[in-house]
């Protein structure tokens, strides 16, 4: 079992993400949040993309559980006691070029509408929405990586790989028009092949909406003190499916080309390959759910798999928190679990229990772990540090069937809402919902949206 740890946490501290924010407009304390409506006329209806037993929609699921916040905030916003943060290793934040603290785009997967939304995660504007294949090919996880650029899975009947590029100076000519041609926002949905942003597809040998590639996760690297630059300059990037006869299927490929580097696969198992996530070293870990639900882990070197069962089964989200340890929970019909994988003993430690089902989760730089619950919908909290729950019914005002969460550059909390097409953005201090973003077409993300879980890896807090 590799369980090796290069540590780079001392290289890396203040580099990524970690720099200090403005707490401005962060809500007044009264219980109230801002609605921003961004359908620009597209249709909501579709296929339900949800993947559980029976909370599509919002009409088994306990929609609008939580009621509204009363308003005891204190007007000043989310406070972070973060002492005196040191300067990037000699680079002040602004200059470092793939240090991820530059961005704030969120990109979930409008998965019926087969395209991908950009969102700012400051204002609530939706910057851009692309076409991510042709066909049936049903977009759900994204992962972005240091220089804010998103790969998302397809997983429909011809699964893919397509990168997309987060700034418009990454964006490459290819229609002999002056400029670079791409979308300004939801009403502006450029062809497939005609948006100059949609760098790359990767067809990818998967045969149909059920074995499709979904796990996703760039790996990350050092920031270079003298140039300010990433010391990769090209990052690799990580997908996995089940194949045929059930075996589970990773690729890593070339960020720049999308070409496949390097192929691993583990025997047997079944199941689809739902969550996936890096350690700073980028070794791959995978969740598996359906058939043996597993916890996967591909050595980034040696490409040597490890498999370990997970205790209580039905795997959902997962993520890996700052120590390298991977977290997974569950959604079974009784008690679910959150489970932490303590990598040096190969062992499950029981974080958290409920009567209610989890989806999504991510932990933030402050070691809370915020997971997307169902049945009741609601925000649930864990203590990553002490492995102990501390909310499990945070509400959602009008929730419907909450399915990813994800952590913003200034450490807000995002849920995206299938059943509302809509995504929540909240204090992580008040839980108070200071934006809902809509327009969304029944999203389906609950993976590394912002790139905040590899910026926790590769540059952990302390």
């Amino acid at each position: 079992m590799a369980t090796g740890r290069i540590g780079w946490a001392a290289a890396l501290v203040g580099v990524l993400g970690g720099c200090g924010a403005d707490n401005d407009g962060r809500g007044d304390g009264q219980g109230g949040m801002g609605v921003l409506s961004l359908d620009g006329g597209l249709a909501t209806e579709g296929e339900g993309e949800d993947e559980g037993a029976g909370t599509m929609g919002g009409s088994g699921d306990g929609s609008s559980q939580g009621g509204q916040d009363d308003g005891s905030g204190d007007g000043q916003g989310p406070k972070f006691d973060l002492g005196a943060q040191p300067e990037p290793m000699g680079c002040n934040a602004g200059e470092v070029e793939g240090g991820g603290g530059a961005f704030s785009y969120i990109w979930i997967g409008n998965s019926p509408q087969g395209t991908v939304s950009k969102i700012d995660t400051e204002t609530g504007v939706e910057l851009g929405r692309y076409q991510t294949s042709t066909g049936s090919n049903s977009p759900s996880r994204t992962s972005v990586n240091q220089y804010g650029d998103v790969a998302v899975a397809n997983r429909g009947d011809a699964g893919s790989l397509t990168k997309i590029a987060a700034e418009t100076s990454h964006c490459v000519e290819s229609n002999g028009i002056p400029g670079i041609q791409t979308s300004t926002g939801p009403s502006d949905v450029l062809a497939y092949g005609q948006d100059e942003c949609v760098l790359w597809t990767t067809p990818l040998p998967s045969s149909g909406y059920d074995r499709g590639p979904r796990a996703v996760a760039w790996e990350g690297g050092e920031i270079d003190p003298e140039t300010c630059t990433n010391t990769i300059p090209n990052p690799r990037v990580w997908v996995s499916w089940r194949g045929n006869g059930n075996d589970i299927e990773f690729r890593r490929l070339d960020g720049d080309t999308g070409a496949i580097l390097d192929t691993a696969m583990t025997v047997g198992g079944g199941g689809r390959t739902y969550g996936g996530a890096v350690n700073a070293e980028g070794d791959f870990w995978v969740a598996t759910r359906g058939g043996q639900d597993n916890l996967i882990h591909v050595d980034s070197v040696t490409l040597d798999v490890t498999v370990y069962n997970v205790p209580a089964g039905d795997n959902y989200g997962m993520t890996v928190d700052k120590d390298g340890d991977p977290w997974v929970v569950t959604y079974n019909e009784g008690t679910n679990y959150v489970y932490r994988l303590d990598v040096g003993s190969g062992t499950f430690v029981t974080a958290a229990t409920s009567g209610a089902r989890y989806r999504g989760i991510q932990i933030d730089r402050e070691g809370r772990a915020w997971i997307a619950g169902n049945s009741p919908c609601r925000l649930s909290l864990v203590d990553a540090v002490s492995d102990s729950l501390i909310d499990d019914a945070i509400p959602l005002p009008g929730c419907g069937t909450p399915v990813g969460t994800s952590i913003d550059r200034d450490g807000f909390v995002w849920v995206v809402d299938q059943g509302t097409s809509t995504a929540y953005k909240v204090d992580p201090d008040s839980y108070d919902v200071v934006l809902q973003v809509g327009g969304l077409v029944q999203p389906y993300t609950y993976s590394d949206m912002t790139g905040s879980g590899l910026d926790l890896v590769i540059n952990p807090p302390g």
